[in-house]
């Protein structure tokens, strides 16, 4: 029998312990998706969740790449609030894991379900380092990237280290009067450019607003893209990113699958020339998702050798943009990355952040430095003079590394 003198102790011990039974996490681990199919739909729908933890995006990017998922769902006192698909990264001697397919992504939340948020409490990194190791993740650390404030406020990531990714996203808010989109962004300059732009194609024998309502037409479209897009990047002194059989696969696969509406994955749209010369070329091409009423361009390509001077890009973005809005869209997103052409049409500017775990020594020991690395690149990327500095140095990097023609 206890002392009286115990009561308080024995007391604060059963709390402790009832408080840690209330809040326990468990992580499982699948490769499979088709595993946790019911769960995964129904976070999905979740207008929370981005594109890039759809199905779609998950399963074309592991069919395409051959990438082994890792898809861990996270419960706690057996509510299931979490389904985070990510795959391993060799880095080194390093293993991270991270969202799947997150190297071609814009925005990342992973598949939480809102609807729990107020029935669960925080996890601390802890928690969640033990979770996921318990479970079987065979990585050193966990990096969840390109996360609004917002998805990051969210168990279970609402309790970890970050850092502000080294790139911003950019927004055009979107309304069904296409002149109240165009009076945010100078609208009257916009309307005279693309009547310029029009008048062009017209002196060239005309332009056709071209979309992959088929797979044969999105295919050609995204084709076209694979092939004009190297073409700038060789330009600006940047490695192909779209030259890896793997990624093509990836996105024929996403251009391909369609919902049970028939409607694609990937939205493709392009700019055909229907007369003239070069009748039939497509001169600019861009590709879409859509999820909950958020468009947003997941890449753009054009032509710089034919009809150089009509601006085709800025036409079809005009184009794109007054039929999400009719379509009732509420926000045509630009994606990562701070370029010119994206601060011209955008007068919303999103902070993304990375959040990290560590679930082992080796992890620790990395965490700093990866957080460091993450910072230095926004340095560069915000700093105009360190910018062309490393502009110039990537050039110099590219060019060397690339084949040199056989001489006698």
């Amino acid at each position: 029998m206890a002392n009286a003198q115990d009561i308080p102790a024995l007391l604060a011990t059963e709390t402790k312990r009832a408080k840690s039974d209330a809040n326990l996490l468990a992580a499982q681990l699948t490769s499979n998706p088709a595993s946790v199919f019911d769960l995964w739909q129904e976070m999905e729908a979740d207008a929370a969740v981005t594109f890039h933890q759809s199905r779609a995006w998950v399963e074309a990017w592991a069919e395409g790449t051959g990438a082994e998922l890792s898809i861990v769902t996270l419960e706690q006192n057996g509510i299931p609030f979490a389904v985070l698909p990510l795959e391993i990264e060799q880095m080194g001697g390093l293993k991270i894991a991270r969202f799947a397919g997150t190297a071609y992504s814009n925005e990342n939340t992973g598949l939480v379900d809102t609807n729990t948020q107020g029935r669960i409490e925080a996890v601390s990194s802890v928690e969640l380092a033990t979770a996921l190791s318990q479970a079987g993740l065979a990585a050193d650390i966990v990096l969840f990237d390109k996360m609004t404030t917002e998805a990051a406020a969210r168990k279970p990531y609402s309790a970890l280290p970050r850092v502000f990714h080294q790139n911003p996203s950019f927004q055009l808010p979107l309304f069904e009067d296409f002149g109240a989109v165009l009076a945010q962004i100078n609208g009257k300059r916009r309307r005279k450019k693309f009547r310029v732009s029009e008048r062009r194609l017209a002196a060239l024998g005309g332009y056709r607003h071209l979309t992959g309502d088929t797979n044969a037409q999105a295919l050609r479209l995204l084709d076209t893209f694979l092939e004009q897009k190297p073409v700038r990047l060789t330009s600006q002194g940047l490695p192909n990113v779209f030259a890896d059989p793997g990624i093509r696969a990836f996105l024929r696969q996403l251009a391909t699958t369609r919902d049970a509406d028939g409607k694609p994955a990937l939205d493709l749209h392009g700019i055909e020339l229907s007369g003239g010369e070069h009748a039939g070329q497509i001169i600019a091409v861009a590709g879409l998702t859509i999820k909950d009423r958020h468009v947003t361009c997941q890449f753009g390509s054009i032509n710089e050798d034919i009809a150089a001077d009509v601006s085709a890009g800025e036409l079809l973005f005009f184009l794109m943009i007054e039929r999400a809005s009719a379509a009732g869209h509420q926000v045509f997103d630009f994606g990562v990355g701070d370029q010119l052409y994206k601060r011209s049409w955008c007068p919303q500017r999103t902070e993304l952040v990375d959040c990290y775990v560590p679930l082992n020594f080796k992890g620790r020991l990395a965490a700093p430095v990866i957080a460091g690395m993450i910072q230095l690149k926004r340095a560069i990327k915000t700093s105009p003079v360190l910018h062309r500095i490393a502009a110039r140095a990537r050039g110099f990097m590219v060019q060397k590394s690339r084949p040199q023609p056989e001489t006698d």
